[in-house]
């Protein structure tokens, strides 16, 4: 009997461990909501001031990624497949990969460095860095370690505009000179 309490046990302690993907989807797109919302830190703008109008439009690619079923390029294939402008990666922990002990800068460098010649970029969020922008722990309320890629163009178009707003206005000096804000 104990062995099949115990068996019970570990089968329920995975079951709440795995979740399905329409519930990591879920929990994306709800931390997607709040980089949607006007945030005061943000001069009332949104986190993510360009994000609303992809997912309206239809033009944001968003997967899951659990690197023990396909590899990145595999991934990063049926980004590039599906014509859309940009992606959005969520990223799920594995056997042998535990997001929350990855180096994040590290392993931006080594996904830009993988893609460079395609004329994409790719972003990491991770929710375990300790990361602020004008006091606000944006990346904390993350359900997970996401990768954001888009074109260099499109990174630097959105940077441009944000600087005619006043979206940069509450961030520390600090902030401002690690994101290249004059």
């Amino acid at each position: 009997m104990s062995y099949q309490l115990d068996l019970f046990n570990t089968s329920y302690q995975l079951e709440l461990f795995y979740k399905d993907d329409t519930q990591v989807l879920d929990e994306a797109y709800e931390y997607f909501t709040y980089l949607q919302k006007p945030n005061d830190a943000f001069s009332d703008m949104p986190v993510c001031p360009f994000l609303k109008a992809e997912i309206e439009k239809d033009s944001l690619y968003v997967d899951i990624w659990k690197p023990n079923k396909r590899s990145f390029y595999e991934l990063f294939y049926e980004f590039t497949k599906s014509k859309k402008g940009s992606a959005l990666f969520v990223c799920m922990d594995t056997e042998d990969i535990k997001w929350e002990d990855v180096d994040r800068p590290k392993y931006q460098k080594f996904l830009q460095k993988a893609i460079k010649d395609t004329g994409l970029k790719a972003l990491c969020l991770s929710p375990y860095e300790d990361f602020t922008a004008a006091g606000e722990a944006t990346r904390k309320k993350a359900p997970y370690f996401l990768i954001n890629v888009a074109s260099r163009k499109h990174f630097s178009d959105s940077h441009k505009k944000l600087m005619d707003t006043r979206y940069f206005d509450k961030f520390s000096k600090e902030e401002k000179k690690k994101l290249k804000v004059g």
